[in-house]
């Protein structure tokens, strides 16, 4: 089974990651890494399992390779988000596009 973890570098995304890839499925992980802390997730999930594929990228920004990612994946998980609300105050527009616009581009 190939399960594609979008957000996969943020808690929930690399808990799942981690589950998926535990149990021998192939895992590909893609995060814009724009949140602290999400390196070092990603650094724990390839020390747990090499194989692991991770892929930088935005949901906002990089279609043609999110397109491909969700092409050759058979379970989707979308978990990225924009999630604090300090953010979302200072700058509603880009909550709005990485939240909303994010997820259309996703679907």
């Amino acid at each position: 089974m190939r399960h594609l973890v979008i957000g996969g570098a943020g808690f929930i995304g690399c808990n799942v990651a981690d589950h998926f890839a535990a149990r021998g499925d192939q895992v590909v992980v893609f995060d814009n890494f724009s949140r602290r802390g999400a390196f070092l997730n990603a650094r724990w999930l390839l020390e747990r399992h090499p194989r692991l594929q991770v892929e930088s990228g935005d949901v906002r920004l990089d279609l043609a390779k999110l397109e491909h990612l969700v092409g050759v994946a058979d379970v989707v998980y979308h978990l990225a988000a924009q999630v604090a609300v300090t953010t979302s105050v200072a700058n509603p527009r880009e909550d709005f596009e990485v939240n909303a616009l994010g997820t259309f581009n996703v679907l």
